[in-house]
Parts: C-alpha cells; structure tokens; sequence
C-alpha cells in the first residue's frame, strides 16, 4: 500500500490502516467495543499529541512510547 495515512472512516470491524507503517490493525473504540487496546498502554504527553494526527498500530504506537521515554530519561 502507498497511501500511509490512516484511515479514518473504518470498516465495521474498525479496521484501520498505520498512518507510519501501512500496516492493517483494529481501533476497538471505532469498532464499538468499551476501550481500544492503546487505552492500556502508557499515555504519551500532550506534547507528542498532534492535531488530527491519525492512530498508529501497536507496533508504531509501543516505539513512539519508548523513543519518548528514551528522551525524557535523557
């Protein structure tokens, strides 16, 4: 896939596509469950929070995390 932006108007099973991989992954929040599966990682700072900026996949979400702990422990 070319395209790396999210996909903003999921499928009904929340399917979404990485806005930094392309990879395909699912937001349980826009598929209708209680919470997605980011709700329980660690919260990135408002900071790191862009606008509009569309979701991540957990393997793009978990390195943005650690690269912005990597940088406060600096």
């Amino acid at each position: 896939m070319t395209n790396m932006e999210s996909t903003r108007e999921p499928a009904v099973d929340g399917a979404l596509v990485c806005a930094r991989c392309g990879a395909p992954f699912r937001c349980g929040s826009l598929a209708g469950d209680a919470a997605c599966w980011c709700a329980a990682l660690p919260a990135l700072p408002l900071d790191r929070l862009l606008p509009g900026e569309p979701c991540l996949c957990r393997a793009c979400l978990l390195a943005l995390i650690d690269k912005t702990r990597a940088a406060d422990s600096d």
